[in-house]
């Protein structure tokens, strides 16, 4: 699940061949080798200074914590690629750190795939749908084709049918023909002011589109369901944990940042947020023009980072995955590194919807 997808240019990793990677990783989880030691007080000096992040594709506001300066404080230098399969960049080596989609993260860690899931990225997800003018209600969907998801088998379509039956839209009590224009919603917005499909999901750079074509806006709803999560290779993790414990430790503060006063509201620092992203090369004059809560995507993060195994255990029910145990020594990382800054691992509070 993404939020915004704000176009910016940032290397480029991964790539198709990547995939095979996942494909041929079938062996069997390892058992986990118990809670590791990060001593007290200050962590060590940083074994590996120089970090690669992966991203599944370039968005200004999502990632925007990477370049807000708090890891120079940490000795870290952060380098963000993009990459078309996180997962496989990270176990491969090609990435030290990834930011991916909770959902993948678990089959990948069933399928024995060599990654920790080291900390939460966005504790929320807004679940936004736009309907044909004349659809009023489920029943006016019966005989049409709709979207719930790019491509077969994206485990967000499941997400996205028990919202719609949550507030009232049970695609169940209807027939309809669900399809699959791509996996960008860029796609799915140009089917629909093509009048080819009668509902689907959109993000915020969608929007303008939509309403123009005089979309009936009929769902907008917020969910404490973990979106995305960070992840590292478990043997990098294994080498360098004080270099994580650092690197956690300054995404906290970014995060801090981004979100201050408190996610849901309009963030104190968006001005010198901005500014920042611009001397990065980021285009972000749409954004200085807003006035929105949005604006930097905070009402979606928690502040500490928030994952635990209920936030799992979400996902797999949410998402209609296998049952896979949640092994929360993977968090020891996250844990060290919010306690060195007085936080709790404390869930995300229910915020209205923006």
């Amino acid at each position: 699940m993404r939020t915004t997808r704000t176009r910016l240019g940032l290397a480029v990793a991964g790539g198709a061949a990547a995939l095979t990677l996942l494909a041929g990783c079938t062996s069997p989880t390892p058992a986990p080798e118990g809670p590791v030691d990060l001593g007290d007080g200050e962590p060590g000096a940083a074994e590996d200074t120089s970090i690669t992040v992966a991203i599944p594709f370039p968005d200004v506001t999502m990632y925007s914590m990477f370049v807000l300066g708090y890891y120079e404080e940490e000795g870290l230098t952060v380098e963000v690629i993009t990459a078309d399969n996180v997962t496989a960049a990270v176990a491969s080596g090609s990435a030290d750190i990834g930011v991916e989609s909770t959902g993948t993260v678990i089959d990948a860690i069933r399928g024995g795939v060599e990654i920790d899931l080291v900390s939460g990225h966005y504790c929320r997800q807004n679940f936004d749908f736009a309907a044909q003018s004349d659809v009023e209600s489920v029943e006016d969907l019966d005989g049409t084709s709709i979207v719930l998801a790019g491509t077969p088998g994206d485990p967000a379509e499941f997400q996205r049918a028990q919202v719609l039956a949550e507030e009232g839209w049970d695609l169940e009590s209807i027939n309809a023909e669900v399809v699959y224009p791509g996996p960008g919603s860029e796609s799915w917005t140009e089917f629909f002011v093509n009048d080819r499909i009668s509902l689907q999901p959109f993000y915020a750079d969608d929007r303008a589109a939509l309403e123009e074509h005089g979309a009936n806006i009929v769902v907008e709803s917020l969910r404490n369901w973990a979106n995305d999560v960070q992840i590292a290779g478990t043997a990098w993790v294994k080498e360098n944990p004080n270099s994580l414990v650092r690197f956690l430790r300054a995404t906290l503060k970014a995060t801090d940042f981004m979100t201050a006063p408190a996610p849901g509201e309009f963030p104190e620092n968006a001005e010198e947020a901005l500014d920042i992203y611009e001397a990065n090369d980021f285009d972000v004059q749409e954004l200085r023009d807003s006035d929105s809560v949005w604006i930097l995507d905070g009402h979606l993060a928690c502040p500490n980072l928030y994952f635990d195994a209920d936030a799992w255990d979400t996902t797999i029910e949410t998402q209609k995955l296998e049952p896979l145990e949640f092994d929360d020594a993977q968090l020891a990382h996250l844990f060290k590194a919010q306690e060195l800054l007085g936080l709790d691992n404390e869930g995300p509070a229910t915020l209205p919807y923006p």
